[in-house]
């Protein structure tokens, strides 16, 4: 239904598609005549932000876990096998034509939605913190090599480079971001190729690493699964943030291939790379293990591809972070949104770097990430199924029509959101908790695949044939 049927009229925006100038649009409907997005743009952004070394690190940690090289190569496959769960949220954009957190309105009520959009911004500085971090490391690691003391002062300084090269381009907005991530894919994409070139031949297939204390086979395959699994379900409540300047009438099927191929290309081959390293060396420090692998002139290098994919990676994290704050009411720009986004990942960096051991927090803080995501794109698939994937785009923007239900809460989507998480949460297993049947498990964690189910199938069950999942469109009307 289009705002002149309504009498509403959209509130007049300056046009923010110009890379260099600042992005006015925020959680606002993006008008069709600035829907100048192709697909091939969509997966260089998502490609771009995927080429980092957190996969390396992933690699490692999996293979730490006690599995040996085919193991974890089936998990990094099943794992990134999940970036077609954010195609499929990344239909709704074009469609709506507004921000991820704001189209979940449809499902949870534009009240009730409140709670999604929260955990949502914890979610994302959370990964801007652990970006900042390895791509803090990396430049200390690369500032040592010619010939600088490393200090705590030193990870200051570097520290707040990395923080102004992320927050920077995030400020201009998402033409920036889609330009920025689009040339810079080819740079680190080639940094990451020569490093398998000099890695994979180093392979060590007779490599058995001993299983951690209590983890049977099944419960290491399990954990790393989580491990790899994390990295695209991460991005599921902020796929229609980067698709939703493509065309309305964008076919869907596109959406999820150009989408899902652009997380999952560069996840696979960077994550092979992590796991022929810890079949190879010791890499506990992820890092300096690597430095025993490659020449001293190509380690420089890398250090610098390293430091620009967590860049790269951080500039979606801020942008989506800053959508989820907008949707949670800040009555600010979206570029002005960005600063408190850097206030506090600044703050959460300064504590992992430090303060706290980061490997068992970013362990902690994957477990959490599912926990709430994977229900959260339970509830709202099941939603966009029973509504065959079509978006009122004025009720999404306003306290009453179709998506209020009940004073602003759809109580039914919140309760199976909820039973997801509950349920999922007897099936984690991590340092904070683990759950009672994760001894049945081998100490595995099956939390991602039983907070989704219920979430999904409780949700399509019960809200089948309803007329409060029904909507009305423009070409309805």
């Amino acid at each position: 239904m289009t705002s002149e049927a309504k009498g509403q009229s959209w509130p007049s925006e300056e046009s923010g598609s110009s890379a260099f100038t600042i992005e006015q649009h925020g959680i606002d409907f993006i008008p069709h005549d600035e829907r100048t997005l192709r697909l091939r743009d969509l997966f260089w952004i998502w490609f771009g932000a995927n080429v980092i070394y957190v996969y390396v690190v992933d690699g490692v940690l999996i293979v730490g876990f006690g599995l040996s090289f085919w193991p974890a190569m089936a998990v990094v496959l099943l794992g990134n096998a999940f970036y077609a769960l954010l195609g499929l949220t990344s239909i709704a954009g074009p469609r709506a034509g507004t921000a991820m957190l704001v189209v979940s309105r449809a499902a949870f009520g534009i009240v009730g939605n409140a709670t999604a959009a929260f955990l949502s911004w914890l979610t994302a500085v959370g990964w801007e913190a652990v970006n900042i971090v390895i791509g803090t490391l990396s430049l200390v690691e690369l500032v040592q090599l010619a010939g600088v003391h490393a200090n705590n002062m030193l990870k200051l300084l570097c520290l707040l480079g990395i923080i102004l090269m992320t927050f920077g381009v995030t400020i201009f907005g998402h033409a920036m971001i889609t330009l920025a991530n689009r040339v810079l894919s080819y740079i680190l994409g080639f940094g990451t190729l020569v490093l398998g070139i000099y890695i994979v031949p180093k392979i060590n297939l007779n490599a058995h690493p001993h299983p951690l204390a209590g983890i049977s086979g099944t419960g290491a395959f399990l954990l790393a699964l989580l491990v790899m699994t994390a990295a695209p379900v991460s991005w599921l409540n902020c796929g229609s943030d980067y698709s939703r300047y493509l065309p309305k009438k964008t076919s869907g099927p596109k959406i999820v291939l150009a989408t899902m191929l652009g997380g999952l290309i560069p996840s696979v081959l960077i994550a092979f790379v992590g796991v022929a390293a810890a079949t190879a060396t010791d890499m506990t420090n992820p890092i300096g293990g690597l430095q025993r692998l490659l020449p001293s002139w190509f380690f420089a290098i890398y250090l610098a591809v390293i430091v620009g994919g967590t860049v790269t990676n951080n500039f979606l994290n801020t942008y989506s972070s800053s959508m989820s704050l907008l949707t949670l009411g800040l009555k600010m720009k979206r570029h002005k949104a960005v600063f408190i986004d850097a206030t506090l990942g600044t703050l959460l960096s300064v504590y992992a770097l430090f303060v706290s051991n980061f490997t068992n927090s970013f362990v902690n803080f994957l477990s959490l990430t599912v926990l709430w995501l994977m229900p959260w794109c339970g509830v709202y698939l099941a939603d966009s199924l029973l509504r065959k994937g079509e978006y009122d785009e004025i009720d999404l923007h306003r306290r009453t029509g179709l998506y209020w239900y009940r004073k602003g809460w759809n109580i039914p989507a919140l309760a199976w959101f909820a039973a997801g998480m509950i349920v999922g949460s007897l099936f984690s297993s991590n340092t904070l908790w683990d759950g009672p049947f994760v001894r049945y498990l081998g100490g595995g964690d099956l939390s991602l695949f039983v907070s989704f189910a219920v979430a999904f199938l409780g949700y399509w069950l019960t809200r089948r044939g309803r007329s409060n999942v029904a909507t009305t469109t423009s070409e309805a009307n």
